[in-house]
């Protein structure tokens, strides 16, 4: 029997350590890996170890890692692992995202990875999750405790504060796509600035007329939540018209930035609110590192990590999709936010080939909202946007979307959702939308394909 014990560890001055008892992010956080428990029965047989025989013990750390016990036991009894090499190399590709998914996790139950001790390494390693990324990992999440709201961290000044375009410069990072700046926005902010009084802010240095994400720090309070009043909020309407979806599967975010949409969501649809389907894991891509990192530091994105809530994946979006697809695993859906260096819409999605494999990533049934910027200015781009528009429909709606009418609401964002409009049910009271988002409802309009075309057709009279 492979039993062990867990080694405790006494938190560094001024950091509380979390309570012991267990809270109800830990049962969310049960269910964070529960599409990889058949990898990881096939890891524990190439290292000869069946999941079906595993000691009490042993099931207990793969809870506490995240992994969900029923899933293992059912995937072990069916998975055909009599192929060690094909296992070997089809773990060793994803062990690294396997950490980086654990290690929050683990520290939500309370376990530090750098107290592990060799036999918990060792059950651990078995099941595809190495203890050197671990540590890697969990090193990179902040210290902090864990508060039954998950509300703030603290923030950390990692630069001396200096005033930046009528802001305070709290923190910047390079970047390989150019360099960022996180900047807290004056409460009296007026202007151009005005919709963002108060708010945390990212951007990047060439672009400052384009917000990233947002962050607006409530506290305990969380009646303290200020909704962004812009595409976020629009975002946020999403989980009401997916609420039919099968309970385990999340909803993904193509271009997660700081987490400013998996923050509403998480505010918005919490997991004891009435409408159960509606309060969804996200999964977020940011091809970025160094938002990520940003992002844990000022944007309360470890929070969400920890809580269960959120599973961050560094990469590119798009392979990622195609991947989630081959390994069987759906999205109830899909939320696009992703733009080149000038916030016009990206090449790829003014491809077919692109919205098709996000619509295979789709379960039956499942809505995408993409945020399809044409830029500001002399280099906006609108034609792009508009075949995006065009092509997310047709792939992903069945040929039919609603567009928001750019500008209502001082939202100056060109997004569609795909599919029919709503239903009163959906978008109401018993469908769960918060009272705050109510006040988006009338500003979409609904489109649909013509029989047999697939461009110029939204605009057509």
């Amino acid at each position: 029997a492979m039993a062990f014990a867990l080694a405790g560890r006494t938190p560094p001055p001024g950091v509380r350590r979390a309570p012991r008892r267990r809270r109800d992010v830990s049962a969310r956080a049960y269910d964070t890996v529960d599409a990889l428990a058949s990898r990881v029965a096939r890891s524990l047989a190439t290292h000869g170890v069946d999941a079906r025989y595993l000691s009490d013990a042993s099931l207990e750390m793969l809870r506490r890692a995240g992994v969900s016990t029923d899933e293992l036991l059912r995937a072990a009894s069916l998975d055909d692992a009599s192929d060690p090499e094909t296992a070997r190399a089809a773990f060793a590709e994803w062990s690294k995202a396997f950490a980086a998914e654990v290690a929050p996790s683990m520290r939500a139950h309370g376990v530090e990875a750098d107290a592990l001790d060799a036999r918990a390494e060792a059950m651990l390693a078995a099941a595809g999750i190495f203890p050197d990324w671990l540590r890697w990992y969990q090193n990179r999440l902040p210290r902090a405790d864990v508060f039954d709201t998950f509300d703030t961290f603290e923030t950390r000044v990692a630069v001396p504060p200096r005033r930046v375009r009528g802001m305070t410069l709290l923190d910047e990072a390079e970047s390989e796509f150019g360099k960022l700046q996180v900047l807290r926005v004056d409460d009296d902010a007026t202007g151009a600035d005005q919709a963002f009084a108060g708010a945390v802010v990212l951007m990047r240095e060439h672009t400052p007329d384009a917000v990233l994400s947002e962050y607006r720090a409530g506290g305990h309070d969380s009646s303290r939540f200020i909704t962004t009043g812009g595409v976020f909020d629009l975002f946020a309407m999403l989980p009401p018209l997916v609420a039919g979806q099968p309970p385990g599967y999340p909803i993904g975010v193509i271009g997660l930035g700081a987490g400013t949409v998996a923050r509403e969501l998480a505010h918005f649809y919490p997991s004891h609110g009435k409408v159960r389907g509606n309060a969804r894991r996200v999964v977020g891509w940011e091809l970025d590192p160094a938002i990520v990192q940003l992002a844990r530091k000022h944007f309360g994105l470890a929070e969400l990590e920890v809580s269960g809530r959120l599973v961050v994946r560094v990469g590119d979006a798009f392979l990622e999709v195609r991947r989630a697809f081959k390994e069987g695993r759906l999205l109830a859906g899909i939320v696009v936010d992703v733009f080149d260096e000038k916030s016009r819409v990206l090449p790829e999605l003014t491809q077919m080939e692109t919205w098709e494999d996000i619509a295979r990533a789709l379960a039956p049934g499942g809505r995408v909202i993409a945020n399809l910027s044409t830029g500001r200015g002399a280099g906006a781009d609108l034609d792009a946007a508009i075949v995006a528009a065009e092509c997310a429909a047709i792939a992903c709606g069945n040929g039919e979307a609603m567009l928001w009418r750019s500008g209502a609401l001082g939202v100056y964002n060109e997004v569609v959702i795909t599919g029919p409009p709503p239903t009163p049910r959906q978008w109401g009271p018993a469908g769960g939308l918060p009272s705050e988002l109510g006040q988006y409802k009338g500003e979409w309009y609904p489109v649909k394909a013509p029989p047999g075309k697939i461009h110029g057709w939204i605009l057509d009279p």
